[in-house]
């Protein structure tokens, strides 16, 4: 099985510097670029959707995934709104990954109560497929309600992956059920990097549990994360071999350094 390969785009750079990676990525031949997201930080981060939005216009054909948009610090119809204009306007090569959210401080900022948060996800969720389907749509929730909301233009399929893992839960997410049965895939936590092992007892999890929720694990994806070693490239090569055997269909990149991303993308693809 071939693996979809990606880089996640480094969080501190200025403008200029954030064009020439994701140009570079795209001409070297990278299937994704992921984009992460911070609201509320000490130190340099963007807002995903916005930084999405600039990606699309100075690349062509990478797909442009999100890794992870926070959810709940959203109402839903503005994020259904802004995620099916990003798909329109980029010649629909956006992947929204979402998340609940563990920063509980960002959350308190954003008004979003913990103790609500995972259901106020949940029908987030539901509420998002129906936006991006239906005319007139309407939910009725114990934490959202809207009628009569058509979202225009409505997008094609927009992929919904999810992620989770928490230092404390070393990298397993809490939720494994809602993501089987919620989600079209599954972003690992940058927790879980080169840690091969326990990522193939998690991806087996994870298919035991899209399997018992009746849905198909052969349209299911599963990302995994590789963090190099500068010089290592046969070190590369076995862990995404590693991610390969476990089942993983696509594979992110963390560096900050643009060079490494010409000899990565050639001995992962050789």
């Amino acid at each position: 099985m071939t693996l979809r390969l990606g880089c996640t785009v480094p969080t501190g750079l200025p403008p200029g510097e954030l064009r020439a990676f994701a140009v570079t990525a795209e001409r070297l031949g990278y299937d994704h670029l992921s984009v992460p997201e911070h609201l509320v930080s000490r130190t340099p981060a963007y807002e995903s959707l916005t930084l999405v939005a600039f990606l699309a216009a100075v690349t062509t054909r990478i797909e442009l995934a999100t890794a992870m948009t926070i959810l709940p610090h959203r109402p839903v119809v503005l994020a259904a709104k802004q995620a099916a204009q990003l798909a329109h306007l980029s010649g629909d090569r956006l992947r929204l990954g979402i998340a609940l959210g563990a920063d509980d401080a960002e959350s308190a900022a954003l008004g979003v109560a913990r103790e609500t948060r995972a259901a106020l996800f949940e029908e987030q969720v539901r509420a998002l497929r129906l936006l991006w389907t239906r005319p007139d749509a309407e939910f009725a929730g114990a934490h959202l309600a809207f009628s009569g909301v058509t979202l225009t233009p409505r997008p094609g399929p927009i992929p919904l992956w999810m992620g989770g893992g928490t230092l404390r839960t070393g990298g397993r997410p809490g939720a494994l059920h809602r993501i089987a049965t919620l989600a079209d895939g599954f972003t690992m936590s940058g927790l879980l990097a080169n840690r091969t092992r326990r990522g193939a007892a998690l991806i087996a999890e994870l298919r035991t549990a899209v399997t018992e929720a009746g849905r198909d694990w052969a349209a299911f994806g599963t990302e995994a994360r590789l963090r190099p070693a500068p010089g290592r490239p046969d070190a590369w090569r076995a862990l995404a071999d590693a991610w390969r055997s476990a089942g993983a269909t696509h594979l992110t990149v963390t560096t900050d350094d643009r060079s490494l991303l010409g000899p990565l993308h050639a001995a992962l693809t050789g």
